[in-house]
């Protein structure tokens, strides 16, 4: 006859409450973790448009030639492309989840790295307002980045 011994392992009660903490310690979570994400997406489509003004102004000093850099479709959003004398020097997809305006369907880097107007992209994410940047491009063509609306 087996003895009655001690048992091992975890009874329903303790799995129930350990399951309960777990379920309340995700909800508090995914409402952060969804900010977090939005705010990368923004920085991450803000980087590319920063790389992308630095990719023309270093290729148009290079080449001593105009590079463009004109928006795909109807809006800064389905895309960009870098084009000088012709030749597709890089292409942007569509992003998803931020909203893109420009202060101007297209602009042109000089053979001396500078542009003729300024030009301003605000940046806001697609889920909440309140997660902005703004993407600037002065007279001289630095690029600067701030957080918030433009």
């Amino acid at each position: 006859m087996l003895g009655l011994g001690r048992q091992r392992g975890y009874t329903l009660l303790e799995l129930m409450v350990t399951l309960g903490i777990v379920a309340i310690l995700a909800g508090v979570a995914v409402p952060s973790f969804n900010d977090f994400i939005r705010t990368q997406r923004l920085r991450s489509v803000a980087s590319d448009l920063n790389a992308t003004f630095q990719l023309a102004r270093s290729e148009a000093v290079k080449r001593n030639a105009d590079v463009t850099i004109s928006r795909v479709g109807s809006g800064w959003v389905e895309g960009w492309t870098v084009v000088s004398a012709g030749n597709t020097l890089r292409s942007q997809d569509a992003v998803s989840g931020v909203n893109i305006t420009g202060s101007a369907d297209s602009f042109a880097f000089r053979s001396n790295g500078r542009i003729d107007s300024s030009v301003t992209f605000s940046l806001v994410s697609s889920a909440s307002s309140s997660v902005a940047k703004c993407v600037r491009v002065s007279l001289s063509g630095s690029t600067i980045t701030d957080d918030g609306s433009c």
